[in-house]
């Protein structure tokens, strides 16, 4: 059944488009089907089609370029997403999950400006289904209140076990997005370091669908932490497709400069390339770098000189007056419990902590997670005794989901 509803979305698709004759032959599996039909496609009016992802996105992430989104392009390849975008809907980037999850479907999420877009799908016939009303009412073929039907009907709420970890496309993608990859570069250039805290993790040694992406963000979030590449003894670079291979090749070009205090690589190469943006970014990357370097070595986290920026002053919105009640009273709900030991003293510079550590989140579950990980590690906490999914629960239920 399955099978022959992404089949008959394939055709009707097809034929919203106003395409000739029969769809041709697509792709063996589904995944790639779907990638064929809208390569196929890409011409006709009104079609979606497939996002054209920058190349090799190091170079625009290390000299800090703003100008292209090397850092969304960089978490598409490396979290193995198809993207692809629509005609009439700009700034919103849809993400199809090469990787089936545990029911063999293929996900499909929505990115806009960067943040969780408000479509997403369970499988690829539910993104068809849609896409065809999409088409057939930019054509004036169906009006506003059936499109919102079919869209209600096609689309899902993707909130599930599966979406709670690194099996999920969306949750690397965000990840990913949330390391400060671009901002170790930058600070490195000034003989700096962004104090990044490792989260103790294990790194994911199984060899299951997805476990290259799952480690390639391991991997990248202890390499901020600690500034060098640990690849698991029993997994071998040579293991590894060849964009997780260049995200490895790019960590060891990083550790390499900043142990031995030299201008990196991919900088260097940047320096003297054709892009004359890139190249004019790598030589003011170039200048800083030798402007503050007068010793081999770059300082370590724990010494006087490492870099940690001073907050800025905080001030209340709307928004975070909401999340300080809400916080407070859970906060109050967790003491009375034996959850959490608090000085009634600290509690109002732990709400300030927790507030500005939610306030720049890009999600209702990214939140979630920040808020967790600041008040587990807060000082102003004297004890907390659940475990870190046990107070992320307690969090969604007293904010309200």
């Amino acid at each position: 059944m399955p099978q022959q509803a992404f089949l008959k979305g394939i055709r009707a698709y097809w034929d919203a488009l106003g395409q000739p004759g029969e769809p041709p032959e697509l792709g063996e599996s589904r995944i790639d089907a779907f990638v064929d039909l809208l390569h196929v496609t890409a011409g006709a009016e009104h079609a979606f089609r497939l996002l054209k992802v920058l190349d090799s996105p190091y170079a625009g992430i290390a000299v800090g370029d703003q100008s292209r989104p090397w850092r969304l392009h960089w978490a598409i390849q490396v979290a193995e997403v198809e993207a692809f975008v629509a005609p009439n809907l700009e700034g919103v980037v849809f993400l199809a999950d090469t990787i089936a999850d545990e029911a063999g479907r293929h996900r499909v999420y929505t990115l806009k400006d960067g943040m969780r877009g408000d479509f997403e799908f369970a499988d690829l016939a539910g993104v068809l289904r849609w896409m065809t009303a999409q088409v057939q009412h930019a054509k004036g073929d169906v009006d506003g209140a059936e499109l919102q039907e079919i869209q209600s009907d096609a689309s899902a709420l993707l909130d599930d076990d599966w979406e709670d970890g690194p099996t999920s496309a969306l949750f690397i993608v965000e990840e990913l997005l949330d390391t400060p990859l671009v901002e170790a570069w930058d600070a490195i250039s000034r003989g700096q370091w962004p104090l990044v805290e490792s989260d103790g993790s294990e790194a994911p040694v199984d060899r299951e669908d997805g476990w290259q992406r799952r480690l390639s963000l391991w991997l990248t979030r202890r390499f901020l932490a600690n500034r060098s590449l640990e690849l698991p003894s029993d997994i071998a670079v040579s293991d590894m497709d060849a964009v997780h291979r260049s995200l490895v090749d790019h960590l060891i070009d990083f550790e390499q400069a900043i142990h031995a205090g030299d201008v990196p690589k991919v900088v260097d190469e940047a320096a003297g390339g054709p892009d004359s943006r890139l190249a004019a970014l790598a030589l003011d990357w170039i200048e800083r770098h030798d402007s503050w370097r007068t010793a081999a070595n770059v300082p370590a986290p724990d010494e006087d000189e490492a870099f940690q920026e001073e907050p800025a002053p905080f001030q209340h919105t709307p928004f975070t007056r909401k999340l300080m009640q809400a916080l407070s009273g859970s906060l109050d709900g967790m003491v009375q419990r034996g959850e959490l030991e608090l000085d009634p003293d600290r509690k109002e510079a732990l709400l300030i902590e927790l507030v500005t550590a939610g306030s720049d989140a890009r999600s209702v579950k990214h939140m979630l997670k920040k808020l967790t990980t600041t008040l587990v590690d807060s000082e102003h906490v004297e004890e907390i005794y659940p475990s870190d999914g046990k107070i992320q629960d307690r969090l969604k239920a007293d904010l309200g989901g």
